[in-house]
């Protein structure tokens, strides 16, 4: 049996960031992509690491810049662009599998800017 972890949902639509239940850590734990597919609203996903976050990662939606009537996210951790689409930040474990972040859902949202689209 697994134990749940928590990730936070980063949502550019509504402006927002939840924390989220997983029901695992990791693929080898019983979790799997469809679940953070679902959480984010997309079919593939790319990694990318905030600086100063420690062994936190945040799961972006990998065609979300080619994306018609998108919304966009920028984090001022991961200055190199921003950011298109939902994002699910997650703490990730020396193996690999995702666990409960580092970071707490008040220092994520501190560093989320929403940019307008229209």
């Amino acid at each position: 049996m697994t134990n749940p972890i928590k990730a936070y949902v980063i949502d550019p639509f509504t402006w927002t960031v939840t924390e989220v239940q997983r029901p695992s850590g990791g693929r080898s734990n019983g979790g799997s992509l469809r679940e953070i597919y679902d959480l984010i609203a997309c079919d593939c996903v790319t990694a990318v690491y905030p600086e100063n976050s420690g062994s936190d990662a945040l799961y972006v939606d990998d065609n979300g810049l080619d994306r018609a009537d998108q919304a966009y996210f920028f984090c001022t951790l991961y200055p190199h662009q921003p950011l298109a689409g939902k994002g699910l930040w997650v703490g990730s474990t020396p193996s690999g599998n995702d666990t409960s972040p580092e970071m707490s859902i008040e220092y994520v949202r501190a560093h989320i800017q929403w940019l307008l689209t229209r």
